[in-house]
């Protein structure tokens, strides 16, 4: 009776926690998954349009006519920024969940 009397509270105690980074983790997703599938971001800077969709080089040198938001068929890696054109500012690309 002891132990499931302490269950309960240790389960009462751990569950806001576990909610609130549940909650994080489903931030993180959807901002990734909102990037994947989007054409373009906006610059944060000065507001116009960076396409996501082009010819991209990877840093292994595997170039490829896609989305950038895509892992590279040979390395399998993401990339982690991208170059506004218009006033040169580097934006953070959401990280894979």
């Amino acid at each position: 009776m002891k132990n499931l009397i302490l269950d309960i509270v240790l389960w009462l105690l751990a569950s806001p926690i576990l909610f609130v980074q549940w909650i994080l983790r489903m931030v993180k997703q959807i901002r990734f998954w909102t990037a994947a599938y989007s054409p373009h971001l906006p610059c944060r800077n000065c507001g116009s349009r960076i396409s996501l969709v082009g010819i991209w080089k990877c840093g292994c040198g595997f170039t490829s006519r896609s989305h950038l938001v895509r892992h590279c068929p040979c390395c399998s890696s993401l990339p982690r920024v991208v170059r506004c054109v218009n006033c040169g500012v580097t934006l953070m690309l959401p990280e894979e969940p």
